[in-house]
């Protein structure tokens, strides 16, 4: 009796142990085989991935072989006796599992223990390594199937490893590579491509988390060359803190082999079977010359975050949306007309003897699609719809349709304002005119910032009313004198990507004012907030340079702030958090803008060490009267408070606003209420003078 309430207490005590061993709280692949009764038990992760009854699988010698391969069922019974016998562990061994939904999984062993006086448990640990398993498969594939060599470059330590077929490409190249990398493949490339090559490779390095994409020509033993395509980045491992370098170099011979023959026979698109733009360009041409031709509509199709999702979930998603999308659009087109996939995220419809009516109902009924869902494997995904059209005999060639359709859908994808359009010659004017604009800016770049200016608004204190700093903010002026609208300023920089010397100017132009009124009467502790571009954050330098500019013009750092926006950093989190952090180390402040506004403010408040917040302007427009933005405002104020950060709230524009945030504890304010955005000249005669 005494022996048989000793093995019941040790039986429940064997299921308690089992029980938070293998609890709900454990996602890992956990197994503990007891060899005497032939029970095996698993945690929660397989009991989900194989539609397990319970964790506890009785006669487990034979009902493993029902989950495992037949070709791996040998292989992890010898792995198992193996340990048992010899207590030899065979570490990284994968076995392919079956769940009852057939999908194949492969897991691998990261290692077994037993215990017991007579080893009679015996416990173990896998992985899930099927991602693993399949990008390698594809990556060999790739390999095997084209000229091509993959490279990674550890930065830290100058040694390059590559795989592929080097020698085609890069003759009596190692596979491990100890040389300055950039140098060693510019060596192979003909004497006009060198500098260029290392221009892109070169501030990939610099700046890390950049992706480069070039083409240059490589010599070849007779004198010839062949050209290449060079693709990659560079990133930072989070676990070691490892700079590397990684890409692929791929011989674009085969693939102008290729090209060459689409065009020739204006082959259909790979992926949704449509004709391409040559086929459209031959048969818009074709119809125009046909002297029954009275009318024609040429109508383009833009998926717009086509490349986002894409690069997010996969090419298979990709390709499952570009075949819903051109069943949609077979679904819809007129019985006359025809469809084309003319690039990669762009279709087109070619349709004779169409009214305005019709096609503007056409492009009504394909915007509307984009309010439905198209399913994947990853989910239920919205696509955003862009349709454009132009007419014969308005456009008289091919190539005037389509440019003319373009212009209108450049226009679309600008404004947002509506989803569909027509062309009008008006839309010919406006691009000509936003593109005269950008070539003005970038003149005035070249010319030493000409016409460029900063504007200052006042940042006062919300306790007693007085001035405690400015923000500067980009001007730029008309000939007429008047500053042009500051949206349209910066939408031009960006598109000509001139943001990074603009910064510069600005960083340089903002602290030698904020030193020259300090040093003319304003108070010492006078700051200026300024901003940082999201390629500003992203150089290694940046900080360094900062501190160069405070030096140069003898300004100590608590007399600016850095303010830094969402979108900044998200282009490179790692850099970005690092520069933040080396201003911090160097005592200059940095301010979240924006914020509440962007998706993932709370995080940042988290992670990064900034001195303030700037809540966003769209919550104090209504904090009178919408319940909801007052108790945003006041929650993030208290939220700020409790860790230590300062408040700035911006687009103050009454005395009401101004009262109720002074009440809820805002330590700066700043809009209207107290001042407008003013010129230097103004700024100090209403402040200083």
């Amino acid at each position: 009796m005494a022996d048989e309430t000793l093995n019941a207490m040790e039986s429940d005590f064997r299921q308690k142990a089992f029980a938070e061993l293998f609890g709900p709280d454990i996602y890992s692949y956990l197994f503990v085989y007891d060899i005497k009764l032939d029970i095996c038990y698993v945690s929660d992760r397989f009991v989900t991935e194989f539609e397990l009854e319970s964790p506890v699988i009785q006669n487990f010698s034979q009902v493993y072989k029902y989950y495992i391969h037949p070709d791996d069922t040998d292989v992890l019974r010898d792995v198992l006796l193996r340990y048992v016998n010899d207590h030899k562990i065979d570490v990284d061994h994968k076995v392919r599992f079956y769940t009852p939904s057939g999908r194949e999984i492969y897991l691998r062993t990261d290692g077994f223990s037993d215990y017991g006086s007579d080893g009679r448990y015996v416990s173990g640990i896998y992985s899930n390594v099927t991602d693993f398993v399949h990008k390698e498969y594809l990556r060999d594939n790739l390999l095997d199937g084209f000229d091509v060599v993959v490279f990674v470059s550890d930065l830290n330590t100058g040694i390059t490893e590559l795989e592929g077929d080097i020698d085609s490409i890069f003759p009596n190249l190692p596979a491990r590579c100890e040389d300055d990398i950039i140098e060693t493949f510019a060596s192979y490339l003909v004497p006009q491509d060198r500098q260029r090559f290392r221009n892109v490779l070169s501030g990939t390095v610099r700046e890390i988390g950049r992706k480069f994409s070039i083409e240059a020509r490589i010599r070849n033993s007779d004198e010839s060359y062949m050209w290449v395509a060079v693709r990659g980045k560079s990133y930072e491992d989070k676990n070691s803190g490892t700079r590397m370098l990684t890409g692929s170099i791929l011989d674009l011979s085969q693939m102008n082999e290729l090209k060459d023959t689409v065009e020739k026979s204006g082959a259909s698109h790979e992926i949704t079977g449509l004709p391409t733009r040559t086929k459209l360009m031959a048969d818009t041409d074709r119809a125009i010359r046909d002297r029954r031709t009275l009318s024609l509509a040429l109508i383009l199709i833009n998926l717009g975050n086509f490349h986002e999702i894409n690069d997010r979930y996969g090419p298979q998603t990709g390709n499952r949306i570009l075949m819903s999308m051109s069943d949609i659009l077979r679904s819809k087109i007129s019985s006359e007309a025809t469809l084309y996939h003319i690039s990669i995220y762009n279709f087109a419809v070619l349709w004779p003897a169409a009214s305005n009516i019709r096609v503007n109902k056409f492009m009504e009924e394909v915007i509307g699609c984009a309010q439905e869902p198209i399913p994947t494997a990853k989910g239920d995904v919205f696509m955003n719809i862009v349709c454009s059209a132009a007419f014969y005999p308005e456009g008289r060639s091919a190539d005037e349709l389509i440019s003319q359709a373009e212009i209108t859908l450049h226009k679309l994808n600008e404004g947002k304002a509506s989803r569909y359009a027509v062309f009008s010659p008006a839309d010919r004017a406006s691009l000509k005119e936003k593109i005269d604009f950008q070539m003005t800016i970038s003149a005035n770049i070249r010319d030493g910032f000409e016409n460029f200016m900063l504007y200052y608004q006042p940042l006062t204190d919300a306790a007693t009313g007085e001035l405690r700093g400015a923000e500067a903010l980009l001007r730029w002026r008309k000939p007429s004198g008047e500053p042009e609208n500051p949206e349209k300023v910066v939408a031009a920089l960006e598109a000509i990507d001139q943001m990074a010397p603009v910064g510069r100017w600005i960083l340089e132009e903002a602290i030698r004012q904020c030193s020259e009124w300090i040093n003319k009467g304003a108070p010492k502790d006078f700051y200026v907030h300024i901003n940082a571009t999201a390629d500003d954050l992203i150089t290694e330098d940046y900080v360094e340079r900062v501190l160069e500019i405070l030096d140069k013009y003898s300004l100590p750092p608590e007399n600016i702030l850095i303010e830094l926006t969402e979108t900044s950093l998200t282009k490179n989190m790692s850099v970005c958090r690092h520069n933040i952090e080396l201003l911090h180390e160097n005592g200059i402040r940095t301010a979240l803008d924006d914020f509440g506004s962007g998706y993932s403010s709370f995080d940042y408040l988290k992670e990064l060490p900034v001195d303030e917040i700037k809540i966003d302007k769209t919550f104090v427009d209504d904090m009178l009267t919408s319940k909801f933005d007052n108790t945003f405002i006041s929650a993030m104020t208290m939220l700020a408070h409790s860790i230590g950060k300062g408040v700035v709230v911006e687009g103050v524009e009454s005395g009401e606003q101004y009262e109720m945030l002074r009440d809820m504890g805002a330590d700066i304010i700043q809009g209207y209420f107290f001042g407008k955005p003013m010129s230097v000249f103004a700024f100090w005669n209403k402040y200083f003078s």
